[in-house]
């Protein structure tokens, strides 16, 4: 019945990008949010739908929203028929052989003040007609900005004991094995070349907060380590935190790329068992032929190799 109907209506890819969202996110605020519209916009698109098409997509109970046989068939050839415009954009891009378009990219403060700068140099000047965009966001939320469509490419974390978020449509690649280290004053009890992650227990610790990605599991390594975290100050900026620990406010998680510059009034402590992360950046399997998305890849090689990274 739903090939019949499809036969003869009109929907817009924004309308089926904001069905498959909502899918995906299982509320309408929820799939707003990741679109960068109101509620009463996405719901009101949705409805749309349903007098274009003249069949139950969503069925409404309470707040909630769940799809309808229907709605969950039309999801899948919503899924299909963006993927394919997505790789129409691709070949059509791939004629030229050149990177041209918009890129946007989901960072992290990392990133951001380590390889970006000379990324986005090294796309500049071989590339000037491709628009390179950025924003920062929390990892976890930029994954979902990429599979949403919000976003082409972004950083991502994954940690020890965390699991993966595998998903068949999206590609990713490594970027770095970032360790962690304990920062602290000179002259510090903890200011002998390697400690245990324990015996930062009690210390008044700066570090990334547990609602972020990093945070979390830096919080659960503790947790594991049999200790709570004694959070003084909780921000993701490393250079700040590098400043308060030569301040005096106390210790630090800081990892690799939070030390690229070191104040001289901080020492660097290596943890005997590395705590490690490893950054990828992922993009979506449809868009991989794009030249926009290789020359990014390309350029993200040449600055992780000028940074010596791991």
């Amino acid at each position: 019945m739903i090939s019949d109907t499809l036969t003869s209506m009109d929907l817009s890819i924004q309308q089926l990008r904001m069905l498959r969202e909502v899918a995906q996110q299982g509320t309408i605020a929820a799939a707003a949010e990741q679109l960068g519209y109101t509620s009463s916009a996405v719901s009101q698109q949705l409805s749309s739908i349903e007098k274009t098409t003249g069949i139950a997509v969503l069925e409404r109970v309470g707040r909630n929203v769940f799809l309808t046989d229907a709605g969950r068939e039309l999801v899948g050839h919503a899924t299909v028929i963006l993927e394919q415009l997505e790789r129409a954009q691709a070949a059509l891009e791939a004629v030229g052989s050149k990177a041209i378009g918009v890129v946007r990219i989901g960072v992290m403060e990392t990133i951001a003040n380590s390889v970006l700068p000379e990324m986005l140099t090294e796309l500049i000047e071989a590339h000037p007609d491709l628009d390179v965009r950025t924003r920062e966001m929390d990892p976890t939320e930029a994954i979902d900005a990429v599979r949403s469509g919000e976003l082409d490419m972004a950083f991502t974390v994954d940690m020890p004991g965390e699991v993966g978020s595998e998903d068949g449509r999206l590609a990713r690649r490594l970027v770095a094995q970032d360790a962690f280290h304990v920062v602290v004053k000179p002259g510090d009890p903890l200011d002998v070349g390697v400690v245990e992650l324990d015996d930062v227990e009690g210390r008044r610790l700066i570090a990334s907060p547990p609602s972020m990605a990093c945070g979390r599991s830096v919080r659960d390594a503790c947790l594991d380590a049999g200790f709570e975290p004694n959070y003084a100050h909780q921000l993701e900026d490393y250079p700040t935190m590098l400043r308060l620990v030569g301040a005096g406010a106390g210790v630090g998680l800081v990892p690799d790329l939070g030390l690229r510059e070191v104040p001289d009034n901080v020492v660097v402590v290596d943890l005997k068992d590395r705590l490690t992360r490893t950054i990828e950046i992922v993009w979506r399997q449809s868009s991989s032929d794009r030249p926009a998305i290789q020359a990014v890849l390309a350029a993200l090689d040449t600055a992780v190799a000028n940074h010596g990274l791991e």
